[in-house]
C-alpha cells in the first residue's frame, strides 16, 4: 500500500478533481434558476465517481483485461435491448430509469471498449485486413446501436478509437485507399440519402451550422446564443453570476453541451485559458510515460484520446467550428454517466503508471 501511494500521480489526480469541481461551479451557475438542483446532483455523482476510480485503481490489470470482452459484450447486450424496447427520454433511448436517476449505458461502453481494442493491438504487428475488419465490426456494433437510439454525438466519438489505432500501427497501404473510396462514396451517399432519413432536428442542426443566421430563430440558435455569450466575456469575464445569455437563459443546455460559453462569458479568455491549460496538463502527464505492458500502452492512449477527442469537438462546437453534436466536455459538463464512466477509466491508467513504477524500481 505504502507503494502505491509512493508512486500515485497526486497531481494528475488535484487536475482531475479541479476540472470536476470547475464543473460543478460551473454548473451552479449555469442552472441557476431552474427547478433541479443540478450541481447537488453532480456532486453526488462526484462522489460516486471517486469510488469507481478507487475500485477501477485496485483492479489486478490482467483481469481487467481478461474480462472486458464479457464487460463489452454484456453492455452490448443492453444497447440492443435500449433500442429495442428502451422508454424515449428527451428524444432518445440513451437512459435506463431508476428509482434515483439515470444511466447512460454508452457511455459506460468506451471503457471495455478500449480494454479490448487494446489487448487486439497487441496481438497485431501491423493492421492487415482480418484487423481492419475486426476494428471496424467491434467499434461499429456500438457505434451503430447507439446511433439508433438515436445519439449520433456520443457515437461519433467512438470513431476516436478507430484513429487512434491507425495511428498507432502500421497499416497496409491497400486498405488506406479503400478507406478514402469508402468515405468519399460514404459522404455522397449520406448527403444525398441518409440525411434524410435523420430525424428533423438531427438534419437541420448539420444544415444550420453552415449558416446559422438563416436558422437563428431555430437549430441555429444555440450556436448564435453561445459565440455571444464568450464573445461578450471579454479578457476577464462577466463576473461569476453575472452573466446575460446564462443568467437569462437565452442559452439551451447551458449546464450540459455549453457549459464552455458559461466560463467564457462570465470568466471571459482568461478563465477558458484556466480550463485548457488544466486539460492539457492533464494530457502531458497521461502521455509522458512509458507503461509496463504493451496492454497498458494502446490503452492509455485509446483512452485518452476518446478524451481529447472529445474535448476537441465540445470546445470547437461550442464557438461555432463544428455542428451541434450534444456532446458534454469531459469531467466539467452535468452528466453523472460520463463523469463516472471517465473516472473508472482514469483509475485504470492511473493503475498503469503505478505498474510502471513498480517494475522499475
Amino acid at each position: 500500500m505504502k507503494d502505491f501511494l509512493k508512486y500515485f500521480d497526486k497531481f494528475a489526480f488535484f487536475i482531475l478533481m479541479g476540472l470536476a469541481l470547475t464543473g460543478i461551479v460551473l454548473i451552479y451557475s449555469a442552472s441557476s434558476g431552474m427547478d433541479q438542483a443540478y450541481w447537488a446532483r453532480q456532486l453526488v455523482w462526484l462522489v460516486i465517481a471517486l469510488a469507481g476510480f478507487a475500485l477501477a485503481f485496485r483492479i489486478k490489470t490482467e483481469l481487467v483485461f481478461r474480462y472486458a470482452i464479457f464487460v463489452y459484450l454484456f453492455l452490448v447486450v443492453i444497447l440492443i435491448a435500449q433500442v429495442l424496447t428502451g422508454e424515449i427520454v428527451s428524444g432518445a433511448k440513451s437512459w435506463i430509469k431508476t428509482r434515483l436517476f439515470y444511466i447512460q449505458v454508452s457511455e459506460f461502453i468506451k471503457v471495455p471498449l478500449a480494454l479490448y481494442l487494446a489487448k487486439s493491438l497487441t496481438k497485431m504487428s501491423r493492421i492487415k485486413w482480418k484487423d481492419f475488419f475486426k476494428l471496424v465490426t467491434v467499434i461499429g456494433v456500438p457505434f451503430v446501436l447507439i446511433a439508433l437510439q438515436p445519439d449520433l454525438g456520443t457515437a461519433f466519438m467512438l470513431i476516436s478509437f478507430f484513429i487512434v489505432a491507425v495511428l498507432l500501427k502500421r497499416i497496409k497501404f491497400s486498405i488506406i485507399i479503400f478507406s478514402l473510396i469508402v468515405l468519399i462514396a460514404g459522404s455522397y451517399v449520406t448527403w444525398n440519402y441518409v440525411l434524410n432519413m435523420l430525424k428533423p432536428y438531427q438534419r437541420d442542426r448539420i444544415i444550420s451550422f453552415f449558416n446559422p443566421e438563416k436558422y437563428k430563430k431555430s437549430t441555429g440558435y444555440q450556436i448564435i446564443q453561445s459565440k455571444i455569450a464568450i464573445g461578450s466575456g471579454g479578457l476577464t469575464g462577466k463576473g461569476y453570476l453575472k452573466g446575460t445569455q446564462s443568467q437569462y437563459k437565452f442559452l439551451p443546455t447551458r449546464h450540459t453541451d455549453f457549459i464552455v460559453s458559461v466560463l467564457g462569458e462570465e470568466w471571459g479568455f482568461m478563465g477558458i485559458s484556466f480550463l485548457l491549460l488544466l486539460f492539457f496538463t492533464l494530457f502531458y502527464r497521461q502521455f509522458n510515460f512509458k507503461p509496463h505492458s504493451d496492454e497498458e500502452f494502446y490503452y492509455v492512449y485509446l483512452f485518452n484520446g476518446i478524451i481529447l477527442f472529445q474535448f476537441l469537438v465540445n470546445i470547437l462546437m461550442s464557438i461555432g467550428l463544428l455542428p451541434v453534436l450534444g456532446i458534454p466536455l469531459p469531467f466539467v459538463s452535468y452528466g453523472g454517466s460520463s463523469l463516472l464512466a471517465f473516472f473508472i477509466g482514469e483509475g485504470l491508467i492511473f493503475r498503469a503508471k503505478i505498474n510502471t513504477y513498480l517494475s522499475e524500481y
